[in-house]
């Protein structure tokens, strides 16, 4: 919350920046310059079942003389601010940057229903930047009595209420809302899961795209998979010593890797990608690590999004430095600067997320065998993230497939098939090194379950097409999407390599890039098929049923799009919160 007086201030650069210079000229801030609002629909009605998520909708009407501002720090932030019984429950903002004098625009919101029985007063308001102002100024909140019925399924309730209240930190596309206009069901949990297909919480089928992170390459409850998980169930998941699977299952990534000699284990891919960093600067004895991609949670990379993002505190000269994918330009820039100091190159070698629609490029060989000769003409070591990309490229691995052998590589995700494992394997030399100082020992890296099932996937791996099937699907479902963009006239395009590929929209406007993508991501639910954000990553479980199914499915999504972006009106179509 702000004071008046600086709430004022910032009107007073406000009406400098929108109005005209006499007004600018004023000391004191005119009272015919004024912000004004019209709640003009809604679509809540008067009942509902208590405890669920209802995907709310307000349509606004700027009627004031000064525009609504979302982004910009120098002027008053306007949100809508949602009360229960004059209780805050929510805070959302405008889906625009900037709604002029005039101008409409519609507000999705999750309206979470109060679990008890009975009626509860709603009340919607505008408020600049946390501070009442339109109500203060004789603009009236949208009052509503909400009557809370009983509720239709008490579990789905009950995990609805937990997951807003008690354990939020999950994948929720919809904001938690549950249910289409249509009446069509959002997938909130699983119920099931079973090869390429996810059951919700009320038992709809959707074809899955997001197959558990990409850790399932071969499909949910793969039945090889979870006999050999049976196979060692008489034994208890965690001893002191290591089983006999576990030095199987390092010996087999041995054979198959090509830097592979030695290998130390962890649970996720933020912990190898981690224990890469440490090995790197205390074998090098230096400090600096160039990086592309996405590696992980952990504060070694995590440091370059600075404190007020991640709660990692900032270093005076920071030690993580990010490049462009395939940009060999970029990446000579930051290594001429560092290169004194630089102990390794971390990236993902194909297909790293580059913005926020996702992968857009494959493994450049050239740009891969530069980075690899300036690496370690600096004495640096080179470190692949194939995490996503072990055993799902071509050849089994992106070093594999162009005969780029880095210091280090980091697996995780298709190892174990859904099970949690993840490995860092590399030259001996640099474990002989470097291990035992690097403090690395997770309680569960030795888990007997997950090397069960890894074994099993690893011999999957070598006798059957597995990579060369995803990447066959991937590759024409690529070319069927980008059929489907040119025949609904929807300016995108289907990129990223065929394992791990996205539609990316051609869309300058940041604003309008939001909308269409969240309405693209809505739109697929309803036709029952999840992504994570739009990002899509084929299993060995996808067949040509599926695709034929899926490309169905998303011409219907793109006519709807195309629908709205004729209409130039996206926010009418939309029913869960801007993502």
């Amino acid at each position: 919350m702000i004071g008046i007086r600086t709430l004022l201030h910032r009107m007073k650069k406000q009406i400098g920046r929108f109005s005209p210079p006499s007004v600018f000229r004023n000391e004191k801030v005119d009272s015919e310059w004024q912000y004004d609002v019209q709640y003009v629909h809604h679509n809540i009605p008067d009942q509902l079942a208590a405890g669920i998520t209802f995907g709310a909708k307000l349509t606004l009407e700027n009627t004031g003389n000064l525009p609504w501002q979302r982004d910009d720090p120098d002027v008053s932030r306007i949100d809508l601010v949602l009360k229960l019984d004059e209780r805050v429950a929510g805070t959302f903002p405008m889906p625009r940057n900037l709604i002029q004098p005039g101008e409409r625009t519609t507000v999705c919101f999750p309206l979470n229903v109060p679990k008890k029985e009975g009626a509860c007063r709603l009340q919607l308001e505008l408020v600049a930047q946390g501070v009442a102002w339109f109500s203060e100024k004789g603009v009236v909140p949208l009052s509503l009595t909400l009557v809370c019925r009983n509720p239709e399924d008490s579990a789905t309730c009950y995990c609805c209420e937990t997951a807003v209240n008690v354990n939020p930190w999950h994948y929720r596309p919809t904001g938690g809302v549950g249910r289409s206009s249509e009446g069509k069901t959002f997938p909130l949990f699983v119920s099931k899961a079973k090869g390429c297909h996810l059951w919700d919480q009320e038992g709809r089928r959707y074809i899955d795209y997001i197959m558990a992170w990409g850790s399932t390459i071969l499909g949910y409850g793969d039945d090889r998979i979870q006999r050999a998980i049976a196979d060692v169930l008489e034994m208890p998941p965690l001893t002191p010593f290591p089983s006999f699977l576990e030095m199987d299952v390092a010996r087999m990534l041995t054979e198959d890797i090509p830097c592979a000699e030695m290998v130390v284990f962890g649970k996720n891919g933020s912990d190898v990608c981690t224990v890469a960093a440490r090995l790197a600067r205390i074998y090098t004895g230096k400090r600096i690590i160039l990086c592309c991609g996405y590696h992980g949670w952990q504060d070694f990379w995590v440091e370059a999004e600075l404190f007020e993002v991640t709660g990692v505190p900032e270093r005076p000269e920071p030690l993580i430095h990010r490049f462009r994918f395939n940009d060999k330009e970029d990446f000579f820039r930051l290594f001429r600067e560092h290169k004194g100091d630089l102990a390794a190159v971390m990236l993902e070698p194909s297909g790293p997320g580059e913005s926020i629609q996702g992968p857009e490029q494959d493994a450049d060989r050239d740009f891969l065998a530069a980075i690899a000769e300036a690496a370690r003409s600096a004495g640096a070591l080179l470190v692949f993230d194939e995490i996503i990309t072990g055993y799902r490229y071509p050849s089994g691995s992106v070093q594999k497939a162009t005969g780029i052998v880095p210091d280090l590589a980091c697996l995780g995700k298709a190892i174990a098939s859904g099970m949690p494992l993840s490995a860092l394997v590399g030259r001996a030399h640099i474990f002989e090194r470097a291990m035992e100082r690097s403090h690395y020992g997770p309680t569960f890296k030795g888990e007997i379950y997950s090397f069960g099932a890894a074994k099993a996937a690893i011999q999957i791996y070598r006798s059957e097409p597995v990579a060369q099937k995803v990447w066959d699907y991937g590759t024409k479902l690529k070319q069927e999407i980008n059929s489907l963009c040119e025949k609904n006239r929807v300016n995108a395009e289907c990129k990223g390599p065929p394992f791990r590929m996205a539609v990316i929209f051609r869309e300058a406007d940041p604003d309008r890039l939001r909308l269409k993508r969240t309405l693209y991501i809505q739109e697929l639910l309803k036709q029952g098929i999840t992504t994570y954000n739009g990002i899509m990553l084929p299993s060995y479980a996808h067949d040509d049923l599926i695709m034929k199914q899926t490309i169905e499915a998303i011409g219907e999504t793109f006519e709807r799009v195309a629908h709205a972006e004729r209409c130039n009106d996206f926010e009418s179509y939309l029913e869960i919160p801007v993502l």
